[in-house]
Order: structure tokens, then sequence, then C-alpha cells
């Protein structure tokens, strides 16, 4: 099954772009996974967001995740519904239980994300797949995240093509 998957990452992520990926500039809303969070989108290149995920759990601990990741956009059909995938890094402040001796060490890692979103008008719904792979702190090695955030786009995109420079050219 897990062979599947990959298969389909790799052929989604070689799919050329039809139009320009994005149809947002920023975006803002809330994330449903293993816990309830905020999310908050901002593009920051042409095909290029950054994303931070601020998120809690669900099941009686008062566990934060804070996930910063960079993410790459590509069309899949229109501007408004777009594959992405990307990466970043995470660190989770771990509820103290008064019960142990030695309390756990906050978990830090990377993040792989990878997912599909749609865009219509100021409503921005996007599924992913987002695994965090610890290195260093207490907890499990690998955890495999899920999650559908329902964002409301703020503002439009900041950068329309890809001419856009930081720079004058000399």
């Amino acid at each position: 099954m897990k062979n599947h998957f990959l298969i389909l990452f790799i052929l989604i992520s070689f799919l050329p772009s039809i139009t320009k990926a994005q149809a947002y500039g920023t975006a803002i809303g809330v994330r449903l996974a293993d816990g309830f969070g905020v999310s908050l989108q901002q593009q920051i290149a042409v095909h290029t967001t950054a994303e931070i995920i601020l998120q809690s759990a669900l099941t009686g601990k008062k566990d934060v995740t804070l996930t910063v990741l960079g993410e790459q956009h590509n069309s899949l059909l229109t501007r408004g519904f777009n594959f992405y995938l990307g990466g970043g890094v995470y660190t989770r402040w771990m509820e103290k239980d008064e019960n142990l001796i030695k309390q756990p060490k906050n978990p830090w890692g990377i993040a792989p994300i990878m997912g599909l979103e749609l865009t219509l008008g100021n409503l921005n719904l996007s599924a992913d797949f987002k695994p965090n792979i610890k290195l260093s702190g207490d907890g499990d090695a690998f955890e495999w995240r899920t999650g559908i955030s329902v964002r409301y786009v703020m503002a439009g995109r900041f950068f329309k093509n890809d001419n856009w420079k930081f720079w004058k050219k000399w």
C-alpha cells in the first residue's frame, strides 16, 4: 500500500503546470488532524508559500505542536486546484506530568508535506499528508499525520509571474 502512495507522489510531482499555480497571497484558517489547530499560509514567491501550523492535541493532553513549512504549488486543472509538496521543521511542547520524576524532553524534527488544495473565491480547502520525523526529544520517532484545513483568503497573489526579481539586472 505504501508503494502505491510513493508511485502516485512521484507521478503527480512531475506533472507539468497547466496554468500558474496558487490563487491567493495570504490565507488563514483552521486545521483538523490529530488535533485542532490554526494554519496561516503566505505566498513568498510565484509558486511558493510559507505555512505556519499551531496545533493542540484532542486527546485531553495539553501538548502543542508548532510546524513551519515551505511549500511548492503546481496546478492540476486550474490555478485554484493545486498539488503541493514541501517540508519544514516542527517542535512540540509536551504537557508536564507531576507523577513522573523525569519530565519528557520536548521533541523536534523535520516534517515533509504533500497535499491537494482547492480555492473557490475567498475559501481555500486543503487535505494533506504531513508526517513528523523526530530528530531529538522523547516520543515516537515517526508519526503519520493527515489533515484537512479550511482557510479564508485574506489577500490575492503578490507574485503573479515568473519575471519578478528582488534586484535589478546589471
